[in-house]
């Protein structure tokens, strides 16, 4: 699975009732709302994959394989940033979230998910800078094991100006760049789009983001 067709599949069992995304709109805005609201998204974003054909498992803080035998675990350190293997489980890195396609063909995705927090003095900026820092993990650990999926998505919300998508701002363009693929879903229009291409301006409204490295 890589990012649009995990955006895809959100719209679609958000359209089915089957994932809560209304109840997200508050949450992204209410100051009152401390310490994160990630693992509400996962489990709607799970509960969502629960109706999806394919008997899906649904697991948080997976640890990331690695291709060595001896030592079956990737790590990871965010000065550098710099990857390595371990045996010890407990030493391992994480993905925030981790989807699994029991039956069939398989379609495994490590995910790692920020929510924008309402109570931060800059909560966008915030934001972004911890999604981007996510990004960067999973493109360190990529060098460690290529054969994964890995996905970073962001929760967050606003709108979007020229100076976002037009390549005026440097940092937003990095997430499409280097050989990554950035969709994102915008709620309220009901659209899965490229980043480069979200709809500009309107109200301020819940966008999730994800990038595929």
């Amino acid at each position: 699975m890589r990012c649009q067709q995990l955006l895809n599949t959100i719209q679609t069992e958000f359209n089915n009732g089957n994932i809560n995304l209304q109840r997200a709109n508050v949450f992204a805005q209410n100051a009152n709302i401390r310490g994160g609201w990630e693992v509400w998204l996962q489990l709607e974003i799970a509960h969502g994959f629960l109706n999806v054909l394919g008997n899906w498992t649904c697991e948080r803080e997976q640890p990331y394989p690695s291709t060595n035998i001896g030592n079956p675990f990737l790590t990871y350190t965010a000065v550098g940033p710099a990857w390595g293997v371990t045996g010890n489980r407990r030493a391992a890195a994480r993905a925030d979230f981790f989807l699994h396609r029991n039956a069939g063909m398989a379609d495994d995705a490590y995910i790692e998910l920020k929510c924008i927090n309402p109570s931060h003095a800059n909560p966008i900026n915030d934001a972004w800078g911890r999604f981007e820092s996510d990004v960067l993990k999973q493109q360190t650990l990529r060098l460690g094991n290529a054969g994964l999926n890995y996905i970073s998505m962001l929760a967050t919300f606003g709108i979007f100006q020229q100076a976002d998508v037009g390549g005026l701002n440097p940092t937003l363009g990095w997430f499409w760049a280097g050989g990554r693929t950035a969709y994102v879903y915008d709620v309220a229009n009901n659209q899965v789009s490229t980043l480069a291409n979200v709809a500009q301006g309107g109200v301020p409204r819940l966008f999730l983001v994800a990038v595929s490295v």
